[in-house]
């Protein structure tokens, strides 16, 4: 009997792991990174170095001030047709739709480092990195335009970003756009290697702002800052600050620590595009 119920749990742990994984985001994390190794054989020219680093900082600019700053901290009041932009250029990035990376994010932030966290190192590094992505979600199936109704709202123009794969459509555009400028290597290096550089970036303010850096703000979290990430995510690598007050506009508190995405948030207050921005706490 021992025996059997043995070969009995053997069998039943793979086809649990077996159920836990995303085939479909799976398939289109690995896919993608296939096709990023082309780049080793397909040089740069100089119009793809202009489409890489110029998307690259329109999409890194639209996650963190549209899809992080506005959508999921609400850290300043934007008008329509500001949300409605940064939410399609956000989405470009390849990372899901508004409501639901916004669901997932504050997810974070409510279960920080403990059990329910959807990306914690505390179930090792590679699941907070990038293998979280390759799982089924815990509110997988739910229909997150109504989980975070303040996300989209009514909004017919950033709700249909959350519907099925439409998500997708706008990082379609952009290979458009890169094949019509430069052909086929423009696509390569406008779309397909500046969206890995961007993921990968990104999940390191999961991973690697979880493990190693400064930690000036007492959490509750292991949330630290890394200054490289803060300058190659135009300001995120600040974590422990934005852990410490998340719901404030800009990341970099000191004059040192370098937030791109938070100069930008006080030149459009100061121009009145955008008001109600959530201040950072005075700092020594």
């Amino acid at each position: 009997m021992l025996k059997e119920r043995t070969n009995t749990l053997a069998l039943e742990q793979p086809l649990s792991l077996l159920s836990r994984i995303q085939w479909i985001q799976s398939f289109l994390v690995l896919g993608l990174h296939a096709c990023g190794l082309l780049g080793l054989w397909f040089a740069p020219r100089a119009v793809d170095l202009a489409l890489f680093f110029g998307l690259y900082l329109a999409t890194t600019f639209a996650i963190g001030i549209g899809y992080h700053r506005l959508l999921a901290h609400r850290g300043f009041v934007a008008p329509q047709w500001l949300r409605r932009l940064l939410a399609w250029v956000g989405a470009a990035a390849l990372q899901g739709g508004p409501a639901r990376w916004t669901r997932i994010h504050r997810r974070h932030h409510q279960l920080t480092d403990k059990q329910g966290d959807p990306h914690s190192p505390l179930k090792g590094f590679f699941h907070a990195h990038m293998g979280w992505i390759m799982c089924v979600d815990a509110e997988e199936g739910s229909d997150y335009r109504e989980l975070v109704p303040d996300v989209s709202g009514q909004d017919p123009w950033v709700r249909v970003l959350d519907r099925g794969v439409l998500f997708t459509l706008p990082w379609f555009l952009t290979g458009i756009f890169c094949y019509a400028v430069a052909g086929w290597r423009g696509v390569l290096w406008g779309t397909v290697l500046r969206t890995l550089a961007l993921w990968h970036f990104t999940w390191c303010i999961n991973s690697v702002c979880h493990v190693w850096g400064t930690r000036p703000n007492q959490t509750r979290d292991e949330s630290r800052n890394v200054w490289w990430l803060g300058l190659l995510t135009l300001g995120e690598g600040w974590h422990n600050n934005h852990h410490a007050r998340p719901a404030a506009a800009m990341h970099g508190w000191r004059w040192y620590q370098v937030d791109f995405s938070g100069y930008v948030i006080r030149l459009l207050a100061r121009l009145g595009i955008i008001s109600n921005v959530v201040r950072p706490p005075r700092v020594n």
